[in-house]
């Protein structure tokens, strides 16, 4: 019984983690989105919207979508770290849409390390699965 009530309380916890994971993240996401658009840029949306429906599939329990969100969220920090080391980061984007992306990288390094190691949201994609 007591069992029962640390796996609920694991999977409570869980929700809402993941939850504001998602929610942090589709509002960049679509933020993004939409100032670039605004400015002119459109050789990002799709890789913008896949971004988001992985999202969804990852707050429903797929864990396919969590693993590709990681292996993508892994190669646009490692290509971002390599283009500042380098010294070839050059961006026509406005100052906003440059900020926001940053931030945006900062938390997909914290939602990646979260979907990693978190037993918590573990075990709630577990319950949202089956």
């Amino acid at each position: 019984m007591e069992n029962e009530d640390l796996i609920q309380k694991q999977e409570k916890a869980g929700k809402r983690i993941l939850l504001l994971l998602i929610i942090a993240n589709l509002a960049l996401f679509t933020l993004i989105l939409v100032i670039s658009l605004m400015g002119g840029i459109f050789h990002n949306w799709f890789g913008l919207i896949l971004m988001i429906v992985l999202c969804l599939f990852i707050y429903n329990g797929f864990q396919a979508a969590k693993w590709i969100y990681i292996l993508i969220n892994s190669l646009n920090i490692i290509n971002l770290f390599y283009a500042l080391f380098a010294g070839v980061v050059a961006s026509n984007a406005s100052l906003l849409l440059n900020v926001i992306t940053i931030i945006m990288l900062i938390f997909s390094i914290l939602t990646t390390v979260v979907l990693i190691f978190s037993s918590s949201v573990r075990e709630f994609m577990y319950k949202q699965r089956y």
